[in-house]
């Protein structure tokens, strides 16, 4: 149970738990679709859940009359848990959304601009918009976000995710489409291993008796999604 593992190595355990050769001479058609589904199956489980060594930060200093920036490649601009700005000295939350109550108030169209922005949205493509238009260059915007996942093309390529949670559901993919009967059997085995990485990444999350979830009131605005301001 690894992450980081090589794309190569994956490719061997994969063979190994669908019962196909390891040997590196055969089988050699059979690697873009094994490449492929386990470039699948890594991406459907990052998108599954926000695993916490996942998240990174990224600052963007802002600019004096510039409304509009581009994010950091790495980042997943739909997959923003927070955003704050540095004014000041002191971080301060921006809240999600700018519309035309915002312009009426302070219109960048028009050259209006002040200290701090409070407000920000995505723009077009992999740009966002900051409201007001900073008036200096003393403010510092910054997104904490789960990271893009990069694809595994090369053989050294490796996972950002457990090798045996990709292994074992691509395992049970293929047996199942084999009509194998070890697929269920796999897939059980799969989803199990899944269940646990999951209680270790929330085992400090917030927890209510009942199942229940913060009031409205308890929350916060922070990025694109609305989380308990405990968390913040």
């Amino acid at each position: 149970m690894a992450r980081g593992t090589q794309l190569s190595a994956l490719v061997d355990a994969l063979r190994a738990e669908i019962g196909a050769s390891t040997n590196v001479g055969m089988g050699v058609n059979s690697l873009p679709a094994l490449h492929h589904i386990l470039n699948r199956t890594q991406e459907r489980l990052w998108n599954d859940f926000d695993w916490p060594f996942a998240f990174v930060e990224r600052d963007e200093p802002l600019l004096n009359g510039e409304r509009y920036y581009g994010f950091d490649n790495d980042i997943d601009f739909n997959r923003i848990t927070s955003t704050h700005v540095r004014y000041s000295a002191t971080w301060r939350p921006l809240v999600y959304g700018i519309g035309v109550e915002q312009y009426n108030s302070s219109d960048p169209a028009v050259g209006d601009k002040q200290d701090p922005p409070t407000h920000w949205r995505h723009y077009e493509g992999n740009q966002f918009e900051v409201w007001p238009m900073p008036a200096s260059n003393e403010c510092t915007l910054r997104f904490k976000a789960i990271k893009r996942l990069p694809k595994m093309l090369a053989g050294a390529d490796v996972a950002l995710l457990d090798d045996n949670l990709i292994v074992l559901f691509a395992a049970s993919e293929l047996l199942a489409k084999a009509k194998s009967a070890d697929a269920g059997g796999k897939l059980q085995a799969a989803q199990a291993h899944y269940t646990k990485l999951k209680g270790q990444g929330v085992k400090t999350d917030v927890f209510s008796l009942g199942g229940g979830i913060p009031s409205f009131e308890d929350r916060t605005m922070n990025g694109a999604r609305i989380l308990p301001s405990d968390r913040v």
